[in-house]
């Protein structure tokens, strides 16, 4: 095991999760965040965000373990208030194919992609959401939709 991994499990040991935090100094893609372990010690699903500030997304995945070790659980499609001030969030399953890709630290975790993950979906400053034909293409960019089936 590597410092990092030893990093991640004593979080885990600690916290209840280790959170990592992914930036793309180009810019080509958006800056996401994702929880390792909850599904571990929890048996909910694991977390990422896309397109918030990792301060902020960091925030969010610990408030979420916070609120799941106090017993809330979470279901995709229904909208929840307190992770970030003024909006409500919503969440959606991820695709297999985005846990290869982006949760790179949950599958070594998990030896394969067989845990759970949901993405938390916010909606623009304005209040519009990525799926809403108001959403601009710089906003569906930011937060692209990881549903096997889904394209904002």
């Amino acid at each position: 095991m590597n410092e990092s991994e030893k990093k991640i499990i004593k979080n885990i040991e600690e916290y209840g999760c280790h959170v990592t935090s992914v930036f793309d100094p180009e810019e080509k893609d958006p800056d996401f965040t994702y929880s390792i372990g909850i599904h571990k010690v929890e048996s909910q699903p694991e977390l990422i965000i896309l397109g918030l500030r990792h301060e902020l997304s960091s925030w969010i995945v610990n408030e979420y373990n916070r609120r799941i070790k106090e017993g809330e659980r979470f279901v995709p499609g229904e909208y929840y208030e307190g992770f970030i001030e003024g909006f409500q969030i919503t969440f959606q399953e991820v695709a297999d194919k985005y846990k290869e890709e982006f949760m790179l630290s949950c599958n070594w975790l998990y030896g394969s992609i067989n845990y759970p993950v949901m993405q938390l979906i916010f909606p623009s400053v304005k209040g519009v959401w990525p799926w809403e034909k108001e959403a601009s293409e710089g906003f569906k960019k930011l937060q692209p939709s990881f549903q096997e089936k889904v394209a904002w």
